[in-house]
C-alpha cells in the first residue's frame, strides 16, 4: 500500500550521505517552479473542481465525514502542509492515506511515508538534531528531487510524516520554509547557499499526523501562517480499508491548478464577494464569543484564514461548502479556519476544545 516506509535515524544508511549529490540534484531555480505552475494550469481538466470534491466524497464518505474531507482538501490547497491532530486512535493516518489513494489509486510511487522510527518523545525532550532529522534525511530530499522530474509533471506526491512532534512542525514553519516575494516556497536545507535554496515542488502535498497532548497542545501563531491544522473528531472509526479504485483522469492536475495563495487569494475573494463584504467577513457570533474568551481577534484579517476562505471557492466563484451561496460559503470557511486555529491555542482548555468541536460538527 505504501510507497516507502522510511526510517529517519541519523545513523541509518539514508542519513546525510552523498550530500554533494543532492546539492546538484535539488538546485532548482524559481523559473522552474513558475514553469511548473503554468503547465498545471494549462493542462487543467475540463471538468469543474466540484467534480473532484464529489469524487472524494463518494470514495471516502462512507468512512469519514464530508465536512472533514472538504476541510482537508481546502487546507492542502491553502498551505501545501497540513497538520492532522486528534487522539492517538482518531484515524489520522488512515484518513490521510485513504484521501491520497482516492486521487492516485494504486500508484505507490506517489505515496511516501516517513515514520518516526520510535524516537519521537515529548517535544520538550527533543534534542536539536531530532528536530530536523526527517526533513534533512536523504529520503526527504529524494522525494523533492523526484517530484521535480519532468515525468512527474501533473502528478501529486503525497508525503505523510507520521507522528511529528509539535517542535518539528514549528521547525518546518519557522526555520525551514522560506517564501520568496513572488510566492515561491523554498526549503533552507543544509548544504545550500542562502541565495539558491531548493524549491518545494508545488506537486508535493505534505501531511503530518500529530497528537497534541493536554500538556503541549498548541501551535504558535507564526506556524499557523504556513501550516493548516485540521483536527479529527473524537470517536472516528474508519473501519476496514476501502478497496483501491482507479480515479478519473485529470483530478490531480485539477487540484494543483486550483490552489491560490497570498495576493492571488485576496484578489479571488474580492472578485467573488466584493471589497466591502470582504471587510465584513468574520466568524459567526457563537464562535466569536468563544474566541473572545481566548483573546483571539474575531475577524478574518489573518492571512492564513483568508487563504483558507479563498481556496474554499472554485475559480468560477462556486463555494465548496455552499455551492450556490458565496456569502454563506465564505462564512462557513471562515468559521472552520478560525475553529481549527483556536483548537491549537495554548489557552484552549479541554472544556473549550469540546465546545469548539461541537461547533465544528454542527
Amino acid at each position: 500500500m505504501i510507497a516507502y516506509n522510511f526510517r529517519t535515524s541519523r545513523n541509518d544508511a539514508g542519513g546525510q550521505a552523498n550530500e554533494g549529490h543532492w546539492e546538484l540534484a535539488l538546485s532548482t531555480p524559481a523559473k522552474a517552479y513558475a514553469a511548473a505552475r503554468l503547465s498545471y494550469r494549462a493542462h487543467r481538466a475540463p471538468a469543474g473542481e466540484r467534480v473532484l470534491l464529489d469524487h472524494l466524497h463518494a470514495t471516502l464518505g462512507a468512512q469519514f465525514p464530508h465536512s472533514l474531507i472538504t476541510s482537508y482538501y481546502i487546507a492542502l490547497k491553502a498551505h501545501q502542509f497540513v497538520a492532522l491532530t486528534g487522539r492517538p486512535d482518531s484515524g489520522k493516518f488512515a484518513f490521510a492515506s485513504a484521501f491520497a489513494r482516492a486521487l492516485i489509486g494504486a500508484a505507490d510511487s506517489q505515496l511516501v511515508v516517513i515514520d518516526s522510527n520510535g524516537w519521537v518523545r515529548r517535544s520538550a525532550n527533543l534534542q536539536a538534531h531530532d528536530l530536523h532529522a526527517r526533513f534533512e534525511s536523504l529520503q526527504f530530499r529524494q522525494v523533492l528531487q523526484e517530484a521535480m522530474a519532468p515525468e512527474q509533471s501533473g502528478k501529486l506526491i503525497f508525503l505523510l510524516l507520521r507522528g511529528l512532534a509539535v517542535d518539528e512542525v514549528e521547525y518546518y514553519a519557522r526555520r525551514l520554509l522560506q517564501i520568496d516575494p513572488d510566492g515561491t516556497r523554498r526549503l533552507a536545507l543544509t548544504g545550500f547557499p542562502a541565495d539558491n535554496l531548493p524549491v518545494l515542488p508545488p506537486n508535493v502535498m505534505i501531511t503530518a499526523t500529530m497528537h497534541l497532548s493536554r500538556r503541549d497542545h498548541h501551535l504558535e501563531a507564526q506556524t499557523l501562517r504556513h501550516v493548516s491544522p485540521i483536527a479529527l473528531p473524537a470517536g472516528l472509526n474508519p473501519g476496514a480499508e476501502a478497496p483501491i479504485t482507479v480515479p478519473p483522469v485529470g483530478l490531480q492536475r485539477m487540484l494543483l491548478a486550483a490552489a491560490v495563495r497570498g495576493n492571488e487569494a485576496r484578489d479571488r475573494l474580492e472578485a467573488i464577494l466584493g471589497a466591502g463584504r470582504l471587510r465584513m467577513l468574520r466568524p459567526s457570533a457563537s464562535l466569536a464569543a468563544l474566541l473572545w474568551r481566548l483573546g483571539i481577534p474575531s475577524d478574518a484579517s489573518d492571512t492564513a484564514i483568508l487563504n483558507f476562505v479563498a481556496n474554499s471557492f472554485t475559480a468560477d466563484g462556486h463555494g465548496l461548502f455552499a455551492p450556490s451561496d458565496p456569502w454563506r460559503n465564505a462564512r462557513r470557511a471562515c468559521d472552520v479556519a478560525a475553529l481549527q486555529h483556536a483548537l491549537c491555542h495554548p489557552a484552549c482548555s479541554s472544556r473549550m476544545r469540546r465546545e469548539f468541536t461541537s461547533l465544528l460538527s454542527a
